[in-house]
């Protein structure tokens, strides 16, 4: 077992206990707030402790051209939106990709004018949901 790894058993409904050293070391307490990311290709998942109060999950399809995800991303910048976490991944090698963002909104921008730039950017789908 590598160092940091600890083995721990689903229960019946499917909680596991993060050990108590993991907990001491990233600080969390009884009701503390982490993210839950799910890496498909890896089949693994990361728990990550998150202070942010609303969080939004945002999900776009893209070219899978050079560049494509830098525009999306520049979109983003511009609107204000602060990135928590992101994935990204080629679904179709050269043509399509996925990037899935969870971030904070700034509160100057509605979701419906981030929707428009990143449209605009060249996202081609785009899907949101707050936390």
């Amino acid at each position: 077992m590598e160092p940091g790894s600890e083995v721990e058993k689903l229960d019946s409904k499917g909680r596991i206990v993060i050990p108590s050293g993991f907990r001491d070391f990233l600080r969390l307490k009884p009701g503390s707030q982490v993210l839950v990311n799910l890496d498909e290709e890896k089949m693994q998942l990361a728990i990550t402790p998150s202070s942010e109060k609303k969080l939004t999950i945002m999900k776009m399809e893209l070219s899978d051209k050079p560049g494509s995800l830098a525009k999306v991303a520049q979109a983003l910048a511009d609107a204000g939106v602060d990135l928590v976490s992101t994935e990204s991944r080629s679904t179709s090698r050269g043509n399509s990709a996925e990037w899935r963002v969870t971030c904070t909104l700034p509160p100057t921008k509605s979701l419906e004018s981030i929707k428009k730039s990143l449209l605009k950017s060249g996202a081609t789908t785009f899907t949101a949901k707050n936390l």
